[in-house]
Formats: structure tokens, C-alpha cells, sequence
């Protein structure tokens, strides 16, 4: 109603009319009130849907496993590949790099571990080689550790705090709430499942502390050892980064855990895993091609020498001998010494033995500090 069409001589009537006036305004009000609410609302929806849908596609393309072409459902659960674990422990997002793992509760390396991880380093320069401690604490500035990161810009040493590192993964229930620590093995075991667990997470290479090496190794990839030809061997691995051998395998290890057993939940689980993954019972018939791009690598890749003959690194040999073992060929690419059998016998510094001239070749700095006898 507009103001000149009030009938002023009626001071009902136009008492009336302004009400009415005044009516329609606050009920405009209101109903504006009501489309900016509806409009504010409609849009926080909006808004959310698109954070959560950018969030989801985010972690999609971080946690998705290379596509092999297998359906088996144990590879559907993968483990736990938040960002947050790469930026907290600073890995390389580089497909070259190799771990090693100190779980007995040392906070340094001792010579031979310090030489197993130098020679990795000295052979192959383009891999970042992680030395990972089972726990946060460990002493940078030892003489073995200060000799490593010195030298070789490709080491890097990390102390891991459990808790966090587990989080999330098949193991932390294993880890937190099971009675592992009373069993006979269990130091062993929870290298065994770390090793497992990292690999799965990241991708790369893993090498126990007792291996020697003597050339690179980059040019392998998808592999387990052998220590006979026969058995499998969990000393040294390489998975790509989501490769499903190592997913089948980490989610396996707390599902089928024994802790009176040695080798079950290690060689003897990449085992089990690669019969299933093969789709045959032999390790000898492991082969590229029916494990689907994984091989088995012979056992003179790293084990030239069987574990019943571990003295042989340790005999004084002729001064004349020139270092011509007929095991060393040009297939060797690393030498595992057996440090659970052989850890106890002495390596004397200025000797003839193989593992003394093995050490001055491939792991020179740390030969440099080493003592008379270690």
C-alpha cells in the first residue's frame, strides 16, 4: 500500500494502514532471513563435499599399489602410507634407496655392521642408505656412525620412535598388546617384521648388517636370496614401492605369528608367500615369469659361502695369497658372514684372512678406525 493512498481523515483506518505497513516489512525481513540461511547452508555443504572429496582422490593416489593383475584379497588391505610417516622420518621419494635395522637396543653400529653399510654405500652411490634404530635414541657422535655420515653423504641414520612408526600398520596390535617380547626369538622376529613392514610402506632394498658388498646392486630389483637354492632367505630384499609380494607378506606376519619358531615368521613366511604368489610349491621353480616380475636370486648373489663353512672368512691364509677365493666370482654382488655363528671369532686387522682383505677393499673408512682386533 503506498502512503498516498492512506486515508488520513480516519485515524482508525490510518492507524490500521500502518500496521499492515509495517507487517509486510518484518515479514520481508524474515523471509530474507530464510533465504540467506537456506543460501549460507547450501554452500558450507558444498564446501565440505568438495574438501572431502579432494582429501579422498589425495589419498587415493598416495596409498593405490602398482596393478599386477591379481585379485587375491590379502593384497586389498594395504598397510598404512599416510605422508605424514615420509615427511616425520625424511625418506627419499626416490625408488633408490636401502635400509638397514638395528633392533637389539644398541645405540650405535659395531665395525662389521658399520662396514656392511659403507660398502652398500661405496658401490652404489645414486641409493640412500637409511640405518633405522629400533628406538629414538642413538649416539651420533660414536667413532663408527660419525665415520659413516662423514664420508658418504648417502647415509643417513634414524632413530625410530615405535609407537608412531607402527601406527595405523598390521603389526601395532601385534606389537602393543601380544606377549612377543617373552619368546626365545623375539629379537629376530621384530627385525623380521620390520624389515617387512618398511619395505611395504616404502619400497627399496633391505640388507641384514652382515653382508659385505662387493658391487652394485641397482641393477635388481623384485627380489629375495637364497641361501642353498632352496630355501628362501629374508637377509636381503627389493620390492618397488606397493608391490604386492611385500603387502601379502607384512599382513600375513601378524595373522600367523609364532614365537617359538625361527624362521616361521621370516624365510620361512617370504616362502609361504611366494608359493601362493607363484602359484608353485618349489622355490627352484620360482622364476620371473610365474611369479609375475619377482625372482628368487641364486644363492651366489650373496651367499657364495654356506653357513657350515662361515670359518672360511675367518683361516689365515699364505702372506702370498692374493685374494682369489674360486667362491668370489664376478656373480657375487655381496658376502653374508653369518654374524649369528660367526660374531665371536676375531678378525685381526693386519691378517691374511678373507674377511680382513674383504673389509680393506669395500668398507675402506671404517677399516680405517677399526682396532687392532674386532
Amino acid at each position: 500500500m503506498k502512503s498516498e493512498e492512506i486515508d488520513h481523515s480516519n485515524p482508525v483506518r490510518f492507524c490500521h494502514s500502518w500496521k499492515e505497513i509495517w507487517w509486510n516489512v518484518v515479514i520481508n525481513i524474515k523471509n530474507r532471513r530464510v533465504y540467506l540461511l537456506m543460501f549460507g547452508c547450501t554452500g558450507l555443504l558444498m564446501l565440505s563435499y568438495f574438501v572431502l572429496y579432494s582429501d579422498a582422490n589425495y589419498s587415493n593416489s598416495w596409498s593405490s599399489p602398482f596393478y599386477f593383475g591379481t585379485n587375491d584379497s590379502q593384497t586389498e588391505s594395504l598397510v598404512d602410507s599416510r605422508p605424514e610417516l615420509e615427511t616425520t622420518y625424511s625418506f627419499s621419494s626416490d625408488e633408490n634407496k636401502a635400509f638397514f635395522l638395528e633392533t637389539a637396543g644398541n645405540e650405535t653400529l659395531n665395525i662389521r655392521q658399520a662396514c656392511a653399510v659403507e660398502s652398500l654405500a661405496l658401490h652404489n652411490p645414486s641409493v640412500t642408505a637409511y640405518v633405522l634404530f629400533g628406538q629414538e635414541r642413538f649416539n651420533s657422535s660414536s667413532i663408527t656412525l660419525k665415520t659413516l655420515t662423514e664420508n658418504y653423504k648417502n647415509i643417513r641414520v634414524i632413530g625410530l620412535n615405535m609407537d608412531s612408526y607402527l601406527a595405523g600398520s598390521p603389526l601395532e596390535h601385534w606389537y602393543k598388546f601380544t606377549d612377543w617380547r617373552n619368546g626365545p626369538y623375539h629379537v629376530a622376529h621384530f627385525s623380521d617384521g620390520l624389515r617387512l613392514l618398511t619395505l611395504s610402506r616404502y619400497g627399496g632394498y633391505y640388507f641384514d648388517l652382515d653382508i659385505i658388498h662387493v658391487r652394485p646392486v641397482t641393477y635388481y630389483r623384485n627380489f629375495i636370496g637364497t641361501e642353498d637354492g632352496g630355501t628362501a632367505s629374508n637377509s636381503v630384499i627389493h620390492s618397488d614401492y606397493g608391490y604386492p609380494v611385500l603387502q601379502m607378506a607384512i599382513n600375513d606376519f601378524p595373522v600367523d605369528y609364532r614365537a617359538d619358531a625361527w624362521t616361521h615368521n621370516g624365510p620361512a613366511l617370504l616362502n609361504r608367500v611366494l608359493t601362493k604368489w607363484c602359484g608353485v610349491d618349489s622355490l627352484a621353480e620360482m622364476n620371473y615369469l610365474k611369479c609375475r616380475g619377482f625372482s628368487v636370486l641364486p644363492n651366489t648373489s650373496f651367499y657364495p659361502v654356506h653357513y657350515s663353512n662361515w670359518q672360511e672368512f675367518f683361516k689365515q691364509r699364505d702372506s702370498n695369497d692374493k685374494m682369489n677365493p674360486d667362491w668370489l666370482t664376478t656373480e657375487v654382488l655381496g658376502v653374508h658372514i653369518w654374524n649369528k655363528l660367526s660374531y665371536g671369532e676375531p678378525v685381526f686387522r693386519n691378517s691374511t684372512q678373507y674377511y680382513t682383505q674383504l673389509a680393506r677393499i669395500h668398507c675402506p673408512a671404517t677399516f680405517a678406525i677399526a682396532p687392532d682386533v674386532f
